[in-house]
Protein backbone atom coordinates (compact mmCIF):
# COMPACT_ATOMS: atom_id res chain seq x y z
CA UNK A 1 0.00 0.00 0.00
CA UNK A 2 1.06 3.64 -0.47
CA UNK A 3 0.59 4.82 3.03
CA UNK A 4 3.69 6.90 3.09
CA UNK A 5 2.77 8.81 -0.10
CA UNK A 6 -0.54 10.41 1.08
CA UNK A 7 -1.48 12.74 4.22
CA UNK A 8 -4.36 12.96 5.65
CA UNK A 9 -4.97 15.60 7.59
CA UNK A 10 -7.26 16.21 10.53
CA UNK A 11 -8.64 19.68 11.42
CA UNK A 12 -10.86 19.86 14.59
CA UNK A 13 -12.32 23.14 14.05
CA UNK A 14 -11.82 26.36 11.94
CA UNK A 15 -13.83 29.26 13.77
CA UNK A 16 -12.88 33.42 13.24
CA UNK A 17 -12.72 33.15 16.63
CA UNK A 18 -9.22 32.61 17.18
CA UNK A 19 -8.73 31.67 21.15
CA UNK A 20 -11.77 29.49 21.93
CA UNK A 21 -9.43 26.56 21.90
CA UNK A 22 -6.00 25.99 21.43
CA UNK A 23 -6.67 23.59 18.37
CA UNK A 24 -9.01 25.40 16.60
CA UNK A 25 -7.18 26.65 13.43
CA UNK A 26 -8.53 30.62 12.77
CA UNK A 27 -9.79 31.31 9.23
CA UNK A 28 -7.38 33.21 8.09
CA UNK A 29 -4.31 30.84 8.45
CA UNK A 30 -6.81 28.16 6.89
CA UNK A 31 -7.96 30.45 4.19
CA UNK A 32 -4.16 30.39 3.30
CA UNK A 33 -3.82 26.77 3.36
CA UNK A 34 -6.33 25.75 1.20
CA UNK A 35 -4.82 28.18 -1.25
CA UNK A 36 -1.32 26.74 -0.92
CA UNK A 37 -2.79 23.05 -1.81
CA UNK A 38 -4.66 24.76 -4.54
CA UNK A 39 -1.63 26.37 -6.27
CA UNK A 40 0.91 23.46 -5.05
CA UNK A 41 1.91 19.98 -6.42
CA UNK A 42 -1.38 18.73 -4.46
CA UNK A 43 -4.43 16.52 -5.69
CA UNK A 44 -6.89 17.16 -2.55
CA UNK A 45 -9.10 13.82 -2.66
CA UNK A 46 -12.31 12.41 -1.33
CA UNK A 47 -11.19 9.51 1.52
CA UNK A 48 -12.88 7.65 -0.88
CA UNK A 49 -9.94 8.03 -3.67
CA UNK A 50 -7.51 7.90 -1.03
CA UNK A 51 -8.14 4.73 -0.74
CA UNK A 52 -8.28 3.80 -3.97
CA UNK A 53 -5.13 5.57 -4.18
CA UNK A 54 -3.99 3.61 -1.38
CA UNK A 55 -5.00 0.25 -2.70
CA UNK A 56 -2.67 1.39 -5.93
CA UNK A 57 -7.11 0.93 -8.00
CA UNK A 58 -5.83 5.11 -9.09
CA UNK A 59 -2.87 6.09 -10.02
CA UNK A 60 -1.59 9.74 -9.62
CA UNK A 61 1.18 10.86 -11.62
CA UNK A 62 1.65 14.55 -11.09
CA UNK A 63 0.69 15.97 -7.78
CA UNK A 64 0.89 14.83 -4.13
CA UNK A 65 -2.10 13.23 -2.72
CA UNK A 66 -3.98 14.64 0.12
CA UNK A 67 -6.89 14.07 2.04
CA UNK A 68 -8.67 16.76 4.38
CA UNK A 69 -10.77 15.29 7.56
CA UNK A 70 -12.59 17.50 10.00
CA UNK A 71 -13.83 16.15 13.67
CA UNK A 72 -16.57 16.98 15.58
CA UNK A 73 -19.29 18.45 13.18
CA UNK A 74 -19.31 21.87 14.35
CA UNK A 75 -21.60 24.62 12.80
CA UNK A 76 -18.45 26.44 12.43
CA UNK A 77 -17.60 23.79 10.03
CA UNK A 78 -20.65 24.63 7.69
CA UNK A 79 -20.50 28.47 8.37
CA UNK A 80 -16.93 28.61 7.77
CA UNK A 81 -14.59 25.88 6.32
CA UNK A 82 -16.99 24.22 3.95
CA UNK A 83 -17.63 27.21 1.73
CA UNK A 84 -14.06 27.76 1.04
CA UNK A 85 -13.90 24.38 0.35
CA UNK A 86 -16.42 24.09 -2.01
CA UNK A 87 -14.55 27.64 -3.95
CA UNK A 88 -11.44 25.69 -4.89
CA UNK A 89 -13.33 22.40 -5.45
CA UNK A 90 -12.45 20.53 -2.77
CA UNK A 91 -13.70 17.07 -0.72
CA UNK A 92 -13.54 16.76 2.58
CA UNK A 93 -14.59 14.29 5.14
CA UNK A 94 -16.64 15.29 8.28
CA UNK A 95 -17.04 13.07 11.06
CA UNK A 96 -19.29 13.16 13.93
CA UNK A 97 -21.27 11.28 16.55
CA UNK A 98 -24.96 11.38 15.81
CA UNK A 99 -25.45 12.32 19.81
CA UNK A 100 -24.13 15.65 19.28
CA UNK A 101 -26.04 16.55 15.88
CA UNK A 102 -28.26 19.81 16.61
CA UNK A 103 -26.85 20.19 19.86
CA UNK A 104 -24.88 22.55 21.57
CA UNK A 105 -21.98 22.61 24.26
CA UNK A 106 -19.73 25.27 26.07
CA UNK A 107 -16.28 25.87 25.66
CA UNK A 108 -14.73 27.83 27.69
CA UNK A 109 -17.02 30.82 28.02
CA UNK A 110 -18.52 30.00 25.02
CA UNK A 111 -21.51 27.99 23.56
CA UNK A 112 -20.88 26.09 20.53
CA UNK A 113 -23.58 24.55 17.88
CA UNK A 114 -22.92 21.32 16.18
CA UNK A 115 -24.87 21.25 12.48
CA UNK A 116 -28.09 19.92 12.64
CA UNK A 117 -29.38 17.15 10.15
CA UNK A 118 -30.45 19.23 7.53
CA UNK A 119 -27.17 20.72 7.37
CA UNK A 120 -25.32 17.39 7.37
CA UNK A 121 -27.71 15.48 4.67
CA UNK A 122 -26.83 18.93 2.64
CA UNK A 123 -23.30 18.43 3.13
CA UNK A 124 -23.26 14.94 2.35
CA UNK A 125 -24.78 15.61 -1.06
CA UNK A 126 -22.66 18.60 -1.57
CA UNK A 127 -19.30 16.22 -1.87
CA UNK A 128 -18.61 16.00 1.98
CA UNK A 129 -18.07 12.46 2.85
CA UNK A 130 -19.88 11.78 6.20
CA UNK A 131 -18.37 9.04 8.93
CA UNK A 132 -19.23 8.48 12.24
CA UNK A 133 -16.89 9.78 14.98
CA UNK A 134 -16.42 8.71 19.02
CA UNK A 135 -16.12 11.84 20.84
CA UNK A 136 -16.24 10.17 24.43
CA UNK A 137 -13.00 11.02 25.10
CA UNK A 138 -9.72 11.97 23.26
CA UNK A 139 -8.12 8.58 23.30
CA UNK A 140 -10.23 5.32 22.50
CA UNK A 141 -8.44 3.40 24.44
CA UNK A 142 -9.75 5.29 27.77
CA UNK A 143 -12.95 4.75 26.83
CA UNK A 144 -15.00 1.80 28.15
CA UNK A 145 -14.95 -1.24 25.68
CA UNK A 146 -18.40 -2.00 25.61
CA UNK A 147 -19.06 1.91 24.95
CA UNK A 148 -16.90 1.61 21.73
CA UNK A 149 -18.93 -1.42 20.65
CA UNK A 150 -21.91 0.03 21.14
CA UNK A 151 -21.27 3.29 19.09
CA UNK A 152 -19.71 1.33 16.23
CA UNK A 153 -22.51 0.03 15.81
CA UNK A 154 -25.46 2.46 16.76
CA UNK A 155 -23.64 5.46 15.43
CA UNK A 156 -23.74 3.90 11.85
CA UNK A 157 -27.59 3.02 11.86
CA UNK A 158 -28.44 6.21 13.10
CA UNK A 159 -26.31 8.57 10.66
CA UNK A 160 -27.55 5.56 7.49
CA UNK A 161 -31.19 5.89 8.93
CA UNK A 162 -31.06 10.01 8.89
CA UNK A 163 -29.06 10.66 5.94
CA UNK A 164 -30.03 7.87 3.77
CA UNK A 165 -26.17 6.81 2.87
CA UNK A 166 -23.72 4.54 3.74
CA UNK A 167 -21.48 5.57 6.64
CA UNK A 168 -18.36 3.75 5.83
CA UNK A 169 -15.54 5.67 7.91
CA UNK A 170 -15.03 5.77 11.29
CA UNK A 171 -12.84 8.10 13.40
CA UNK A 172 -10.89 9.03 17.04
CA UNK A 173 -9.00 11.88 17.99
CA UNK A 174 -6.30 9.24 18.86
CA UNK A 175 -5.76 5.64 19.64
CA UNK A 176 -5.91 2.64 17.38
CA UNK A 177 -8.71 0.08 17.96
CA UNK A 178 -7.53 -3.97 19.42
CA UNK A 179 -7.71 -6.63 17.42
CA UNK A 180 -11.42 -7.15 19.04
CA UNK A 181 -12.90 -3.23 17.70
CA UNK A 182 -10.84 -3.78 14.49
CA UNK A 183 -12.68 -7.40 13.58
CA UNK A 184 -16.10 -5.55 15.24
CA UNK A 185 -15.53 -2.56 12.55
CA UNK A 186 -14.61 -4.98 9.55
CA UNK A 187 -18.14 -6.95 10.08
CA UNK A 188 -20.16 -3.58 10.15
CA UNK A 189 -19.21 -2.65 6.91
CA UNK A 190 -16.45 0.34 7.72
CA UNK A 191 -13.53 0.66 4.99
CA UNK A 192 -11.37 2.74 7.65
CA UNK A 193 -10.36 4.01 10.71
CA UNK A 194 -9.26 7.34 11.13
CA UNK A 195 -6.81 8.15 13.84
CA UNK A 196 -4.24 10.87 14.88
CA UNK A 197 -0.75 10.26 14.57
CA UNK A 198 1.60 8.91 15.96
CA UNK A 199 0.02 5.02 15.92
CA UNK A 200 3.65 3.49 16.45
CA UNK A 201 2.60 1.11 14.10
CA UNK A 202 3.07 0.61 10.28
CA UNK A 203 -0.45 2.03 9.24
CA UNK A 204 -3.04 0.52 7.46
CA UNK A 205 -6.73 1.25 6.42
CA UNK A 206 -7.70 0.58 10.05
CA UNK A 207 -5.18 2.80 11.65
CA UNK A 208 -4.95 5.68 9.48
CA UNK A 209 -2.91 8.33 11.54
CA UNK A 210 -3.94 11.81 10.81
CA UNK A 211 -1.94 14.70 10.89
CA UNK A 212 -3.09 17.28 12.87
CA UNK A 213 -2.74 20.98 11.91
CA UNK A 214 -3.89 23.30 14.57
CA UNK A 215 -0.70 26.13 13.97
CA UNK A 216 -1.70 29.16 12.71
CA UNK A 217 1.91 29.58 12.01
CA UNK A 218 2.40 28.82 8.30
CA UNK A 219 5.77 27.55 8.76
CA UNK A 220 4.78 24.50 10.68
CA UNK A 221 2.21 24.08 8.71
CA UNK A 222 4.47 23.71 5.58
CA UNK A 223 6.21 21.40 7.99
CA UNK A 224 3.71 19.13 8.79
CA UNK A 225 2.50 18.26 4.75
CA UNK A 226 5.92 18.13 4.00
CA UNK A 227 7.48 14.30 2.70
CA UNK A 228 9.60 14.28 5.32
CA UNK A 229 7.17 15.05 8.16
CA UNK A 230 4.76 11.88 6.37
CA UNK A 231 7.91 9.33 6.41
CA UNK A 232 8.41 10.15 10.60
CA UNK A 233 4.80 10.29 11.59
CA UNK A 234 4.29 6.54 12.46
CA UNK A 235 7.34 5.59 13.51
CA UNK A 236 7.91 4.64 17.21
CA UNK A 237 10.66 7.56 16.71
CA UNK A 238 8.67 10.08 17.17
CA UNK A 239 8.05 9.32 20.46
CA UNK A 240 11.25 10.57 21.49
CA UNK A 241 11.16 13.66 19.22
CA UNK A 242 7.99 14.28 21.79
CA UNK A 243 10.10 13.56 24.65
CA UNK A 244 12.42 15.50 24.02
CA UNK A 245 10.27 18.21 22.39
CA UNK A 246 12.13 18.79 19.21
CA UNK A 247 8.77 19.67 17.96
CA UNK A 248 8.04 22.53 20.46
CA UNK A 249 12.05 23.94 19.15
CA UNK A 250 10.97 23.61 15.71
CA UNK A 251 7.87 25.68 16.11
CA UNK A 252 9.52 28.27 18.51
CA UNK A 253 12.50 28.45 15.52
CA UNK A 254 9.54 28.91 13.06
CA UNK A 255 7.96 31.91 15.91
CA UNK A 256 10.95 33.76 16.00
CA UNK A 257 11.70 33.70 12.29
CA UNK A 258 8.36 35.10 11.36
CA UNK A 259 8.84 37.84 14.14
CA UNK A 260 12.32 39.07 12.52
CA UNK A 261 10.27 38.71 9.42
CA UNK A 262 7.65 40.82 10.47
CA UNK A 263 5.33 38.14 9.55
CA UNK A 264 1.67 38.17 11.95
CA UNK A 265 0.63 34.60 12.37
CA UNK A 266 -2.89 35.57 14.05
Amino acid sequence: MRLRDLSIIQYQNISRQDHIYRLWLPLGAFKKQLEYFDSGDFQVLSIDKAIQYLKKELKITDARPISLSFDNGYLDFYEEAFPLLEEHHFPATLLISPERVGTKKTIGNHEVSYVTWEILKELADRNITIGAYEDGHWNINKIPEDQVRRHIIEHKKRLEDKLGIEILHYGVKEGIPNRGIRELLISQGYRTFLTQCPTNRRPDLFSLGRIQVDDDDFNIFLTKVSRTYLFFKDKRSWKYIRTYKLDRVAHRLSETLDRIRGVKTH
